[in-house]
């Protein structure tokens, strides 16, 4: 099996493009990708550490 990390912008369907194509072609590929939804990420470091008191942390 080979373990692909689909790195990169997260404002597309590309993953889901190249992931289908592996399936159409019933190959052996397992795909790790980083968070996609674009305010689950933006709001992960909130999550984690709690609210910044500048909004320019918030996202950084």
């Amino acid at each position: 099996m080979l373990n692909v990390y689909l790195s990169g912008e997260i404002h597309t369907d590309w993953r889901d493009e190249i992931m289908a194509g592996v399936r159409e072609q019933g190959l052996n590929v397992a795909f790790s990708a980083p968070v996609t939804d674009h305010a689950a990420s933006d709001d992960c470091g909130v999550a984690i550490l709690g609210a910044e008191q500048s909004k320019f942390w918030h996202d950084h």
